[in-house]
C-alpha cells in the first residue's frame, strides 16, 4: 500500500442501479479495503431528483456519498476512495501516469463493451499488479470488464496467460473473494438482458 495517510471514511452510501454496471468498480474498491458501505439502488428516486445538483452531480449515478461529499463519475469516485485508503501512488510521476492510462483505458473499453474490444497488457509489479505492489484504483474496474466481457466470450482470456494470471491475483485478494462468494453480487450485469448471455 501506499504511505499515504489513510483517511477515515464515515458514512458511505452507493447510490447505483441495481445492476453491477458502473457501480461495481466502486463495490469492489470499498470491499477490498474493509470499507462499511450501505447501497442505495432506488432508481426512482434518482429519476425523481437527477436535476438536484447537490445531490446528483452532472445528473448521474453511481453517486457516492462519504463524509458529507457527494461524488459522481466513476474515476473521481475510484480515486477519491484510493487516495483515502492507501491505493494511492507511490510519488513516482511516470508510475502515476500508467495508472491514470489504464483507467483512461478501461473507460474506453466500456464505452466498446459490446464490441469487445481492449488491449492485453502485461503486469510490472513482481507482486503481479500493473504499477505498484498492490493494485491500482484503475485495476478494480479493469478487473470488472473483463468480467463482465467474460459472460459474452467465455474464452476471452484464453491467449491471454499474463492478462489471465493478473484476474486471478485480483480474484485472490481477501476483500474481493469475501464479496464474490458472499452472494451479494448483483446477477444483472446490466440493464440489457442480452448482456447476460454468451455471444461466442
Amino acid at each position: 500500500m501506499s504511505s499515504a495517510p489513510i483517511v477515515k471514511l464515515r458514512d458511505v452510501e452507493l447510490h447505483y442501479f441495481a445492476i453491477c454496471g458502473r457501480g461495481e468498480p466502486i463495490r469492489l474498491l470499498l470491499e477490498d479495503a474493509g470499507v462499511p458501505y450501505v447501497e442505495n439502488n432506488d432508481g426512482d428516486a434518482f429519476f425523481a431528483k437527477k436535476w438536484d445538483l447537490d445531490e446528483y452531480r452532472f445528473n448521474q449515478l453511481p453517486r457516492l456519498k462519504v463524509n458529507g461529499l457527494n461524488l459522481a463519475q466513476l474515476d473521481a469516485i475510484l480515486r477519491y476512495i484510493a487516495k483515502a485508503r492507501g491505493y494511492g501512488g507511490n510519488g513516482n510521476l511516470e508510475d502515476e501516469a500508467v495508472a491514470d492510462m489504464l483507467a483512461a483505458a478501461c473507460e474506453d473499453l466500456n464505452v466498446a463493451y459490446l464490441s469487445k474490444v481492449y488491449s492485453p497488457d502485461a503486469s510490472k509489479s513482481p507482486k503481479g499488479y500493473f504499477v505498484y505492489d498492490h493494485p491500482s484504483f484503475a485495476e478494480f474496474h479493469l478487473y470488472y470488464l473483463l468480467f463482465a466481457l467474460s459472460h459474452l466470450n467465455p474464452a476471452l482470456l484464453a491467449n491471454f496467460p499474463a492478462l489471465s494470471a493478473w484476474r486471478e491475483t485480483m480474484s485472490a485478494r481477501q476483500g474481493i473473494k469475501a464479496y464474490e462468494t458472499s452472494g451479494r453480487r448483483r446477477e444483472m450485469l446490466n440493464a440489457a438482458p442480452t448482456a447476460q448471455m454468451r455471444v461466442v
